[in-house]
């Protein structure tokens, strides 16, 4: 598993996916920072996993997190630098991966 694997399992374990939703697309977003094959197939497929589980579904207060995120988590199919960046500090706060000072977090 790569850097960013984790961190995703992180995520979907926090609830912050959905099907079809913001949450979901961020999810997309994440995985498809992986590299082309087994690695992205498995990112893909654990959130899959995930969302599978009825108990950590999003509430409907997931969604607007997710929507805020969206706003500033770049597609890496739009923003090519975008994996790159998801690797720093500030990447991974911009895509929820991690929490920042007004988060919660130090």
């Amino acid at each position: 598993m790569t850097k960013l694997a984790l961190p995703l399992v992180a995520l979907a374990a926090s609830a912050l996916l959905g099907c079809g939703s913001a949450c979901q697309e961020l999810a997309d977003r994440i995985c498809h920072c992986q590299p082309a094959g087994s690695l992205r197939d498995t990112c893909v497929s654990s959130v899959r996993n995930q969302l599978g589980n009825a108990t950590q579904r999003p509430t409907g207060a997931d969604q607007p997190r997710c929507e805020t995120l969206l706003s500033t988590c770049p597609d890496p199919d739009v923003k090519a630098s975008q994996c790159q960046r998801i690797l720093t500090p500030e990447g991974k706060r911009e895509c929820g991966l991690a929490y920042g000072p007004a988060d919660g977090g130090s």
